[in-house]
């Protein structure tokens, strides 16, 4: 038995969700996601039992929290890290053609389904068990350590469970967009309109609460312009504000250009369309990848803490150049006074790494020219003009998809560094995250309006 089938194997056996007998109408997807979110948020704000913010030991881990839709020291404290972190791998695995499998066959897809879920499981499993002896390692007691991993580990597998519940049928899109979506929000809104400090997650007192109580109170509200201040260096300013609102807007009007190419099908002759290549044709994932290396040096170095100085100092130094501002200076434009050559490092760091990963990516998830190609000419379509093979087709798209996997990943890093200059609530990377996810939702949700106002087309497309 191959290690994949072991995988598949073990996601068998473990605990799932059945899909629904018949298609759920669009109102009953939507209760299922909000109870879904409701779940992961409840979860999201109930303290691990003997978990201290004392004895925690990541202090400013936002990038971690928003990408894996973790909150620290809470029974969400891995989030979907483990769902995500084995997706990833099995992806790489097979556009890389480590393993041979056929995702356009259903057998093959729903192996690969299994072999995924089986290895989230064991990610939950090793580190529910890290971060169990990490977080109770000062109170030298097993037990504890043993209690706070089986939290980890239910709680954990409940996220899984409820992210299989939606993606199986019962809501829409997926649970882990729908998390990272309520995990971005929250931060947001929290900057917005918090009314209390929570310290453990870096969650400020909210920008017009302030503004409010400063107007009453008689006080300079020209601080409120830039936060200038060390004490408070998370607490949201006018600038983040407004260049939160201005990103929102560009994002959504850059994820809309569309590059068409016309082509027509064999199935169809005389007529003609075109395939969108989106403008943002990576979308977000070189910066996801980008935070995701970050975190993990800046957890590896906290581990390393309990193990080894020399080391834990080395992997800080890195980590430190994948994060911006610094933890003692203003989350504000006003960090690029304090410390301009730190956050000339950062921006070069990010950048560089977000066009390598980008590029990366186009090849290893099938987004090259030659599977797009193949994957037309399986489909029956052509471009007009040319002659219908694989190499002819291949060699237009490469014109349009390399170029636009270089300036869409330069792009998106971009955005992600400025975005942390201007001090953006929910960060660079959380807005791209947020607003992505958004609009695919808002698609969706067309879609299945589409399909209920119209059960004709159900039949035509095969639902």
């Amino acid at each position: 038995m191959g290690f994949v089938d072991f995988l598949a194997t073990l996601g068998e056996y473990l605990p799932a969700v059945t899909k629904p007998k018949d298609r759920p109408s669009l109102a009953t997807k939507l209760l299922w996601s909000f109870i879904a979110v409701i779940v992961y948020l409840v979860m999201a704000s109930i303290p691990l039992y003997g978990v201290t913010s004392a004895n925690s030991f990541l202090s400013n881990f936002l990038a971690e929290e928003i990408i894996f839709a973790s909150t620290q020291g809470t029974l969400a404290q891995l989030g979907i890290g483990p769902i995500i972190t084995s997706g990833l791998i099995m992806q790489i695995l097979v556009g890389s053609r480590l393993i041979q499998m056929d995702l356009a066959k259903e057998e093959d897809q729903a192996r690969f389904t299994e072999a995924e879920k089986g290895l989230a499981f064991i990610f939950i499993l090793v580190e529910s068990a890290l971060f169990g002896y990490v977080f109770t390692r000062t109170a030298g007691n097993i037990e504890l350590s043993a209690i706070v991993t089986v939290q980890l580990i239910v709680a954990t597998y409940i996220i899984l469970l409820l992210d299989e519940m939606i993606q199986k049928g019962w809501g829409l899109g997926s649970g882990i967009s729908l998390f990272i979506l309520a995990g971005v929000t929250k931060i947001m809104f929290w900057d917005m309109f918090g009314i209390a400090a929570v310290s453990n997650q870096n969650l400020p007192v909210g920008f017009f609460p302030v503004l409010i109580s400063d107007i009453v109170s008689g006080k300079n509200i020209l601080s409120l312009i830039v936060n200038t201040s060390t004490t408070t260096p998370f607490q949201p300013d006018l600038v983040g504000l407004i260049s939160t609102i201005g990103l929102i807007i560009l994002i959504i009007y850059l994820t809309n250009i569309n590059i068409q190419i016309p082509v027509t099908t064999q199935r169809l002759r005389g007529i003609k369309t075109t395939i969108p290549l989106n403008f943002l044709y990576v979308s977000s994932i070189p910066v996801i990848f980008v935070s995701v290396l970050g975190a993990d040096f800046q957890l590896f170095a906290s581990l390393a803490s309990y193990i080894s100085s020399p080391a834990s100092t080395i992997l800080t130094d890195i980590a430190n150049a994948f994060f911006f501002p610094p933890a003692n200076v203003p989350h504000s434009v006003f960090a690029l006074v304090v410390d301009p050559i730190g956050a000339a490092i950062y921006a070069v760091v990010f950048i560089v790494l977000s066009i390598i990963f980008g590029i990366l990516w186009i090849d290893v998830a099938g987004l090259d020219p030659a599977t797009q190609a193949q994957q037309m000419v399986e489909a029956g379509m052509e471009i007009p003009g040319m002659r219908n093979s694989p190499k002819v087709i291949e060699g237009i798209l490469a014109r349009y998809i390399y170029p636009l996997g270089f300036y869409s990943s330069l792009i998106v890093g971009v955005i992600a560094v400025l975005a942390t200059f201007l001090g953006v609530y929910g960060t660079g990377v959380g807005i791209l995250l947020a607003v992505t996810i958004a609009i695919q939702y808002y698609n969706l949700l067309a879609y299945e309006r589409t399909l209920e106002m119209y059960p004709l087309l159900k039949r035509i497309i095969g639902e």
